[in-house]
């Protein structure tokens, strides 16, 4: 399988997934969705596969977000609410029952955190920012995020960076339950 928008490997039992769209912050557009749940089913299908590493390309980001300047280019919203149920990327994340380990390095933006919340290890270098900005944008986390967090860290950490776009270094991440390690 080769990709535009990731890197996908496998070997001895583990399968390498690399956001790799460096130059914008590895940001989350449509084609990196649509090859993420490729991804997915592979992986899913593959009994060679013990493992999942997720990681982003660049020394940057882990992922920005979502990629803004594909905001309202579908037809309809009809039309984006129906691809989006027949690419439910969110959902087969979640399904998997192969561990997935995510390493988070640089800024770990709205959809980033939202992708690292479907992780079962979260390990992030000490440079990590993370952030839900979408609050600031006059929108909510639309990747499952106000569901992922409050599960994750305590409901009033989960409220305040849902309601207030606060940024945190790796460290208070770590102190919040939101990465297992930093590195």
């Amino acid at each position: 399988m080769t990709f535009e928008t990731i890197q996908y490997d496998t070997g001895y039992g583990l399968a390498e997934v690399v956001l790799n769209r460096p130059d914008v912050l590895n940001a989350y557009n449509i084609q990196m969705r649509d090859e993420v749940y490729q991804v997915l089913q592979a992986v899913r299908d593959d009994p060679e596969v013990r493992v999942i590493l997720l990681r982003g390309a660049g020394d940057r980001a882990f992922c920005a977000g979502a990629d803004l300047t594909e905001f309202g280019t579908a037809p309809s919203q009809a039309i984006a609410r129906r691809v989006r149920f027949e690419r439910d990327v969110w959902g087969m994340w979640a399904d998997l029952t192969k561990p997935l380990v995510c390493a988070l390095h640089g800024f770990v933006i709205g959809s980033g955190v939202e992708m690292a919340l479907l992780c079962d290890f979260r390990i992030a270098a000490s440079d990590a920012i993370f952030s839900l900005p979408e609050v600031a944008l006059g929108m909510i986390p639309a990747a499952g995020g106000t569901q992922t967090l409050p599960r994750t860290v305590r409901v009033g950490v989960a409220i305040d960076l849902l309601l207030t776009a606060r940024r945190l270094t790796a460290l208070e991440a770590l102190d919040y339950g939101l990465v297992s390690k930093v590195v």
